[in-house]
């Protein structure tokens, strides 16, 4: 067993050689990683919580919606969706004007898997956060937000 954590050891980044860059897509990715583990434990594929997601932030989307929120390819989240469907998480419904359309939504059973992936991503952040004073998490959700406002201000300046 040593021999195994020794090895593990050697191939965790040096993060003072990392730019601050590196290191938060490291820290997204890990966050990521962990939530993506703990909801696969339980029987849901990665792609339910990325769906999941945007419908709980929405009454209903279109396919078409959701490939954009997603980012997911039409024929793959066709195919959760499916499964979705069969696991009554999502349901269906043709619009009255334009048959060819139909607006996807969470059911009571869909919403339940919402907050299952909301705990999921709380107890991450539990992890990731324990040790921290209350200032020094005031002091760095400032940071992100600063972060985060420039990005979408470059975004919205270069498109």
């Amino acid at each position: 067993m040593q021999d195994i954590t020794h090895h593990l050891r050697q191939s965790e980044p040096d993060f003072d050689k990392l730019t601050e860059g590196m290191l938060f897509n490291d820290i997204s990715r890990l966050f990521d990683g962990r939530v993506r583990r703990e909801t696969e434990r339980a029987g849901f594929p990665q792609g339910y919580r990325r769906i999941v997601f945007h419908l709980s932030h929405n009454d209903s989307l279109t396919l078409n919606e959701l490939v954009k929120l997603t980012h997911m390819k039409a024929p793959s989240i066709s195919v959760q969706l499916s499964k979705m469907e069969q696991e009554k998480l999502i349901t269906r419904k043709t619009d009255e004007n334009d048959l060819r359309k139909s607006y996807i939504s969470l059911t009571e059973k869909g919403k339940e898997c919402d907050r299952f992936f909301i705990s999921k991503c709380k107890e991450t952040e539990q992890v990731m956060f324990r040790n921290f004073s209350e200032n020094e998490m005031e002091t760095l959700k400032g940071y992100l937000k600063k972060i985060a406002g420039n990005l979408i201000e470059d975004m919205e300046e270069n498109r």
